[in-house]
């Protein structure tokens, strides 16, 4: 039996498609998972729109994604996904093709032996799983089975199989093939919940008077969504998100204030900075999270950690853990919801969080008075009231991201992410294209920037080709506004390649959007924007690109600067008033 038969025979068994960066390296598996039925190869025009597709087909499905390209050149483009898979925790399978191993370097001091050749494994090795080049063909089996079992299990996380070509070609007997079994080298060591921490955790809520749970990206991970509601309904502790997880939640959710971190929403921030017990459940707690100055964050609370990965807790940066559990969440909720909590009056708490979340809403009264551009804040209150539930919303990096993560409402159903960790422009559009091809009943709304759409605008021609109902926004601000505003901060407005003066391209997009045959809408006033969304959302004859102007030097208000903590945000509030929000 060919060997590259073998690995479509696995595949196909595990998944039903492959975003392909075709090349000579991977003619041979290629053509052998063309040959199975109900299997689907999509290609994209560069790898690295096939790597976030993979990576967004996780998001979506909760399976693996699979993105194949060929060595060298395919190699290099694909990491952009990997990255965003490892930094997400997102479960993701890549294979690469590779030279055939007599021309592979190993220990030689060449730079270069084989024509494309490069060590694929080392350069991957921080940021994956488990990565492997197969040499032996009667590992074939334990390899395959190795990597989908690092994939999925413990701290999920994307990994890579290396194939070179004369691998792919040879002929193996599969009856004498050996697998995987999972062994206590490569488990990962999670502790048991004890009694201990079960009891100290139970006396602290009820010591707490303004206690705080933070729902990490973890829940979602572990599949416990449905755990971690029951928890907050049975403790009743008003709870803030991560962004990976304001979808979790509609906004009158009855314990829900908002998110929280650097560029969140103030009542967040108020809350996280005031409270006096913490329980973060699959939070990593990092900078994005804590400030640029951990010492600073929610230094009057006692800090629970729940996180399957004990470095995460043990990060060093100035966060003190004064409970730390280590365990999976899974383990974690089957003990703590058989027990009883008993909470004292917290009513106090919860109306000053009521107080916050009125005084300070995203999308301010005078945003819609605004005249000859649309402001961004006015857009997504608008876009999340017109959404049809189910549908999947994907934003880009810049400023696209955080008006989309500070200002969209989710529906129940509805999915809203992104890359957030790794956060690369050019992300949303491929993103976009992988979720509608596996999730094709769903809507697909892809909002994105004008220098994000430039990273990646090639896949316009995967997106006309295979002719997907996907909707995108791009907020046009003919400028990196997010790179502006931190230059403003730091460099007194002096601007170097931010914006079209300092040499940034601002192409015609509709332009561009019509050579690739597709659909075009423009907008640059409030009262067009209701009619135009309504339009991009209901079209269904194939992609549409809807064109809306954004003012230049449009501000993330509120964001924090760097060196403050959570509750001092930009634009600063006074002094009284700060204080008030935050010591009572």
């Amino acid at each position: 039996m060919k060997l590259s038969d073998y690995i479509a025979d696995f595949i196909s068994q595990r998944t039903e498609h492959a975003f392909v960066g075709n090349g000579g390296s991977v003619v041979h598996i290629l053509d052998s998972l063309n040959q199975k039925n109900n299997f689907k190869l999509t290609p994209f025009v560069n790898e690295q729109g096939a790597s976030i597709a993979a990576e967004a087909h996780y998001r979506v499905t909760k399976k693996p994604g699979l993105a194949i390209a060929t060595s060298g050149p395919g190699f290099v483009n694909l990491i952009q996904g990997i990255a965003c898979a490892y930094y997400d925790s997102i479960p993701a399978i890549y294979i690469t093709g590779q030279v055939v191993t007599g021309h592979l370097k190993n220990k030689r001091k060449a730079r270069q032996v084989g024509f494309q050749e490069m060590e694929v494994v080392k350069s991957v090795e921080s940021y994956t799983k488990y990565a492997t080049c197969l040499t032996d063909p009667s590992e074939v089996k334990y390899v395959l089975e190795r990597l989908w079992w690092e994939a999925l299990n413990g701290r999920p996380g994307p990994v890579l199989l290396d194939l070179p070509d004369d691998i792919q070609r040879a002929e193996i007997d599969p009856e004498t093939l050996v697998g995987f079994t999972p062994d206590v080298d490569v488990q990962e060591e999670v502790s048991v919940l004890t009694i201990s921490d079960i009891e100290k955790l139970k006396s602290v809520i009820k010591k707490s008077k303004r206690p705080l749970i933070v729902v990490g990206s973890g829940v979602k991970l572990s599949n416990t969504e449905k755990q971690v509601i029951k928890f907050i309904k049975k403790v009743d502790i008003p709870i803030v998100t991560t962004w990976s997880t304001v979808d979790m939640f509609e906004s009158d959710f009855v314990q829900l204030i908002g998110s929280f971190g650097v560029s969140a929403n103030r009542p967040g921030n108020f809350a996280v900075q005031s409270c006096d017990l913490l329980i973060s459940l699959g939070s990593r707690l990092d900078t994005h999270m804590t400030g640029s100055n951990a010492a600073t964050f929610s230094t009057g609370s006692f800090k629970v950690m729940v996180d399957i990965d004990q470095s995460e807790i043990d990060k060093e940066n100035g966060l003190i853990v004064d409970l730390p559990i280590n365990t999976d969440l899974n383990t974690f909720f089957d003990q703590v919801l058989q027990e009883d909590f008993s909470i004292g009056d917290i009513s106090e708490w919860k109306n000053r969080i009521n107080i916050w979340k009125s005084k300070y809403p995203i999308c301010l009264p005078e945003y819609f008075n605004e005249k000859d551009y649309v402001n961004p804040y006015v857009f997504m209150d608008l876009l999340s009231k017109m959404t049809r539930k189910n549908s999947i919303i994907i934003p880009d990096a810049g400023g696209n991201l955080t008006w989309t993560m500070q200002g969209y409402e989710p529906k129940v159903s509805q999915q809203l992410f992104s890359a957030f960790n790794h956060s690369p422009m050019g992300y949303a559009l491929s993103a976009a294209i992988g979720s509608k091809l596996v999730q094709p009943d769903r809507d697909v709304i892809c909002i994105t920037g004008d220098g994000g759409l430039n990273m990646n605008i090639q896949e316009l021609g995967t997106l006309e080709l295979q002719n997907l109902p996907i909707k995108i926004f791009i907020l046009n601000n003919k400028e990196y506004g997010i790179i502006k505003q931190t230059q403003s901060t730091w460099l007194n407005s002096k601007y170097v390649c931010s914006d079209i003066e300092s040499g940034v391209s601002s192409p015609d997009f509709i332009k561009i959007a019509q050579a690739y045959n597709i659909k075009t809408k423009t907008v640059s006033e409030h009262n067009e924007l209701k009619e135009v969304i309504e339009y991009v959302l209901a079209y269904s004859s194939g992609p549409i690109i809807c064109n809306v102007s954004i003012k230049p030097n449009q501000e993330i208000l509120p964001k924090l600067s760097f060196g403050r903590p959570l509750e001092d945000m930009y634009p600063h509030l006074p002094k009284s008033e700060l204080n008030n929000n935050i010591k009572f």
